[in-house]
């Protein structure tokens, strides 16, 4: 028996070991087997995530099956209000001093200390000389 997709009918050996994908483009994981109900006359497939935790989804949730599985919805990607993370304010940098440095590679307008012979800071890309 196997599954069948847009008419075609797709053995076990070229289900398993495919990516399961949600249709926001998220690897679920593996499908490692495929298990029938005969009392209820329904299949699924069990994929297997990174961490090996085993997750049994529907065929009726499957949208395609071509190089991987693609499921017709988001899976596990319930709604979490989430706070937005504030973000520091960022110093502005110093202005570029107008005399020249005093050391051979110094930059003037961030501080790095290039080679004595370079002409642009590597850090910021001033020119130094």
């Amino acid at each position: 028996m196997g599954m069948i997709v847009e008419k075609k009918l797709l053995s076990r050996d070229k289900i398993v070991g495919k990516q399961v994908i949600d249709s926001n483009g998220t690897i679920l994981g593996t499908v490692k087997d495929i298990t029938f109900d005969l009392a209820q006359s329904k299949m699924s497939i069990t994929i297997t995530d990174e961490k090996g935790k085993g997750t049994e989804i529907s065929s009726d949730e499957v949208s395609a099956v071509g190089d991987v599985v693609l499921l017709k919805k988001p899976r596990g990607t319930e709604a979490v209000a989430v706070s937005p993370t504030p973000t520091p304010p960022t110093k502005p940098a110093p202005p570029p001093s107008a005399k020249a440095p005093t050391t051979p590679g110094l930059c003037p307008n961030c501080g790095y200390q290039n080679e004595a012979e370079s002409r642009f800071c590597i850090k910021c890309g001033t020119r130094l000389k």
